[in-house]
């Protein structure tokens, strides 16, 4: 969503050119720009930046010490808990991601998706930093900064036909305000989600946290999938107070 991720979150690179750059250039070029193309500014893009810079430290450490992203264990967890949830049992179409490097994996995910009957989405990064969304049929090529994204040859899909979105994160809280790798890509991207589709974020246990700062054109999402729960997001009073338990 920010797992294919990633504004860095997101993801995927046009068929014509596709930069080689190491995955946590992606970060590099969201702090160089905001979702808008201009130069974040102000406390919350600061906070943000901090904060961004944190986690994926945390990230790159622990990718470090286990030799990979995602356990293959936690994985069939997490695609266990994604495919229990109502909203994506019940969806025909459905937005995904294929994680970077150190992200939440999904690769477990995909093919029992496909083996549901649903047709899954996958995203490719644009120039823009925008998100085109192409099926997934099985096979993964390379795509800029280090993703992997359906061939150019996939058939085309439009993210306002998904009936769930699953997206990257590196930080949520329980009221649903997300930070991603600070490209803005899947901000741009969630703009074609109608609001009575569910948005489904990923992320580690300890990226679960009590606040995240936030900016005006940020995106929510309504529902969180971690490896050891899944949490509704919950409405806040205005301060910040919670106004209700969300944990399944």
């Amino acid at each position: 969503m920010q797992g294919n991720h990633l504004p860095p979150d997101p993801r995927r690179g046009t068929p014509a050119a596709k930069p080689t750059a190491h995955p946590h250039s992606w970060a590099v070029a969201g702090a160089a720009l905001g979702p808008g193309g201009d130069a974040p500014t102000g406390p919350g893009a600061d906070a943000k930046q901090r904060l961004r810079a944190r986690l994926l430290s945390q990230r790159r450490t622990s990718l470090a010490l286990r030799l990979q992203s995602c356990s293959p264990a936690d994985a069939a967890v997490l695609a266990t808990r994604i495919l229990q949830i109502p909203e994506v049992a019940d969806a025909r179409c459905i937005a995904a991601y294929v994680g970077l490097p150190g992200e939440p994996d999904l690769a477990d995910l995909l093919p029992r998706l496909v083996a549901r009957g649903a047709r899954v989405l996958l995203p490719v990064l644009r120039a823009d930093l925008d998100l085109d969304f192409r099926e997934y049929v099985g096979t993964l090529v390379p795509g800029a900064l280090g993703t992997r994204e359906p061939p150019a040859a996939a058939p085309p899909g439009e993210l306002s036909e998904a009936e769930a979105v699953i997206i990257p994160a590196l930080a949520v809280d329980r009221a649903g305000r997300r930070l991603g790798r600070g490209g803005g890509s899947y901000d741009r991207a969630l703009r074609r989600v109608t609001p009575d589709v569910p948005v489904i974020a990923v992320l580690y246990d300890q990226e679960l946290l009590d606040l995240v700062p936030t900016e005006e054109h940020d995106r929510g999402v309504q529902i969180i999938v971690t490896p050891s729960r899944t949490l509704r997001c919950e409405p806040t009073d205005g301060t910040g107070e919670h106004l209700g338990p969300s944990t399944s």
